[in-house]
């Protein structure tokens, strides 16, 4: 099957790859600098990479710089764990790594356990959550470090409607017991 790139973007090379992803670093440092605040009305607090999906899902973007991104992402989960503060309730930090699509990865602060615990189950015909194998080990497949404090859920994310079907993994790392 041939694609047709109307921008030829399929030839240009990434520039500015140290840039981008320190621009990207400092960005989510600053949003993470301080635990968000306790939203009763939500059940969770969420935040989308601050990056260009075209950069950080291109397959002209090297693996390693892949690697540190996860490593940020899971660094900023640990960073909020240690400074959430106490609560009355159960207060969970998540990293939510959407592979093969980057750029969809996001944290999550859940402020209610309920909404937690049912937050995983996804089975109904247009979206399903079907757990990966205990085999399978996303420190080990990209080297990254994982803090003591945390553990990780790894689900085969299926999706389906009438003109559109994605399947792809979602690896939780944070606070999942």
């Amino acid at each position: 099957m041939y694609y047709i790139y109307p921008d030829k973007s399929y030839k240009k090379k990434i520039r500015g790859k140290t840039r981008k992803f320190k621009e990207m670093e400092c960005r989510l440092i600053e949003l993470t600098s301080k635990f968000p605040d306790i939203d009763l009305e939500h059940e969770c607090w969420h935040l989308h990479m601050p990056i260009s999906q075209r950069f950080i899902d291109s397959y002209k973007t090297p693996i390693s710089l892949r690697r540190k991104y996860i490593q940020l992402i899971i660094d900023r989960v640990d960073f909020l764990i240690n400074n959430k503060g106490v609560y009355d309730m159960e207060v969970r930090v998540v990293a939510c790594i959407n592979l093969p699509s980057l750029w969809d990865s996001q944290i999550i602060v859940f402020w209610n356990d309920d909404y937690f615990k049912s937050f995983f189950y996804r089975n109904t015909e247009y979206q399903k959550w079907i757990s990966l194998s205990k085999e399978r080990d996303i420190c080990r497949e990209w080297n990254i470090n994982l803090p003591r404090n945390m553990t990780v859920k790894a689900y085969k994310e299926e999706i389906y409607d009438d003109d559109l079907s994605y399947e792809g993994e979602l690896w939780f790392i944070g606070e999942l017991d």
